[in-house]
């Protein structure tokens, strides 16, 4: 038996983003959730990734993934620009510390210190890509779409959000035995 990836509703979701005062938090765990970004991935961000006259930002994968040019969400390039009008100029690197580039262990601390102030129960930073994942399927986007989102190279691997979604397979079920197209028995 697989066990199920953690990810977090839309509600907890939002409660979890109330609980981030700072911008640069804010634009940090806002590209990991719309984008589906594992942690090192938000950490090799570097601010001439993001271009905001085209509305495209470049990521790069690990894992093999696959990165490329994505298209910028309107919502991120506004959190983005707000913290780099506060940024201080420390390097290439988008996101950083005091010390220079943040480290994994602080993005994970971080995660964990507003999921708490959030009230909500979840381990890892690694759950907002989850989040996505589901909240793509939700939305109606398939699972070829959820797997390029993540840049899985391998759909076998996107598979396992699929059987998350069950609310929304049993939502799709209903509005199809109502449905014009399909045969009803009698």
């Amino acid at each position: 038996m697989t066990t199920l990836p953690k990810y977090l509703t839309q509600d907890e979701l939002k409660h979890f983003f109330a609980a981030i005062d700072s911008p640069r938090d804010k634009a940090l765990f806002g590209l990991i959730y719309h984008y589906g970004l594992r942690v090192g991935e938000a950490l090799m961000l570097t601010v001439d990734d993001v271009n905001f006259k085209n509305h495209r930002i470049t990521i790069r994968r690990s894992k093999n993934g696959l990165g490329g040019e994505k298209p910028l969400w309107r919502h991120t390039a506004k959190i983005i620009r707000s913290y780099l009008r506060e940024r201080r100029d420390v390097g290439p690197y988008l996101f950083t510390g005091r010390k220079g580039p943040l480290q994994k262990r602080q993005v994970q601390k971080l995660f964990t210190d507003y999921a708490t102030a959030a009230g909500i129960k979840a381990r890892s930073v690694h759950a907002l890509r989850h989040s996505m994942a589901v909240h793509l399927l939700e939305a109606g986007r398939g699972i070829e779409y959820v797997a390029d989102h993540l840049g899985h190279k391998n759909i076998q691997n996107t598979r396992i959000y699929a059987q998350i979604t069950n609310p929304l397979r049993e939502q799709v079920f209903r509005e199809l035995e109502q449905h014009p197209k399909i045969v009803r028995l009698s």
